[in-house]
């Protein structure tokens, strides 16, 4: 089990990378002068089979969910979350903002949700809690692939994008290897049992041990030494991102716990051998990317390289 999910997460984090640079690549003025068409591409398609494994965690207790309407809806939603790509340079004016196209996204899906049931009423029953469903489905995943596109654009400057991007995943993981490994070796008091067992008081101290690490891997070696890029944050930035990144990680690790809990699966799926399904490995980026977002807000802005 730890064999295959240490080979998984190496071929994860070698695929994050390389993509990273590629979008970097892509992003440079004299290329398309768009940050984030990578990851956008990315984003849809990830939308669409973390609905579909959304579904199925709900199926149980909502047996009528339309696979093919949520996996659909679901990633042209992110689609539309993904517009300020097409700018080269999007306008500060535009009044909808960076992230009025995401309201507009998940204000349309759940309207879809509430038409397409309309099609479908008198042939099913308990048709609001199917569109409650829905929209748990669409703001879940949404909102996260919202806030990971503005972390691609930030300012938009296009270097800045990747390492906020980057910071963000290295302290989410680390965080959680960190927990993993120190819940093993030291673990004795559970943090939440009846959600997830495995997790421990110590592990989550180590978690956010691994955040810190995480952070100043990227913060002080990574931006500075391979991509020239200084980080110009009052000290204490370093401490409260890595720690509170982490704190919300282990909570969205522990809310996608308690979805599977309640349907009586251990896994979202197995598409990732010793890691589960995509929403085993993204869970805990659905509450960090927004807080991680507004930690990136404050402080000084980074100089130029």
């Amino acid at each position: 089990m730890l064999t295959r999910r240490l080979i998984s997460a190496a071929i994860l984090i070698s695929g994050v990378l390389l993509l990273a640079y590629f979008d970097f690549w892509l992003g440079k003025p004299e290329q398309t002068g768009r940050p984030g068409i990578i990851l956008g591409t990315l984003a849809v398609l990830g939308a669409a089979i973390c609905s579909g494994e959304m579904v199925q965690l709900f199926r149980q207790k909502c047996p009528y969910l339309n696979l093919p309407f949520a996996m659909a809806v679901g990633s042209l939603a992110v689609l539309v979350c993904c517009a300020p790509i097409a700018w080269r340079d999007y306008p500060v004016d535009c009044q909808v903002g960076q992230f009025g196209w995401s309201m507009m996204a998940l204000t349309a899906a759940i309207g879809l949700a509430f038409l397409f049931e309309m099609f479908r009423f008198g042939k099913s029953q308990n048709a609001t809690e199917r569109i409650t469903h829905y929209a748990m489905i669409f703001s879940y995943l949404l909102l996260m692939f919202a806030f990971l596109i503005a972390h691609r654009r930030l300012h938009q400057d296009n270097l800045l994008g990747v390492i906020a991007l980057i910071c963000l995943l290295t302290t989410v993981k680390m965080s959680d290897a960190a927990a993993y490994f120190t819940g093993r070796s030291l673990g004795k008091n559970k943090l939440a049992p009846n959600l997830s067992p495995g997790k421990t008081i110590e592990g989550a101290c180590g978690s956010i041990l691994g955040g810190w690490l995480g952070t100043a891997l990227v913060i002080f070696l990574v931006a500075p030494l391979i991509c020239e890029l200084t980080i110009e944050k009052q000290w204490w930035w370093f401490l409260i991102y890595g720690g509170v990144v982490s704190l919300f990680g282990i909570f969205g690790d522990l809310a996608e716990s308690l979805l599977k809990r309640d349907a009586n699966i251990k896994d979202s799926s197995s598409w990732i051998p010793g890691m589960g399904g995509f929403l085993d490995v993204i869970d805990s980026l659905v509450f960090t990317a927004p807080i991680s977002y507004f930690l990136w807000l404050i402080g000084d802005l980074p100089a130029a390289p």
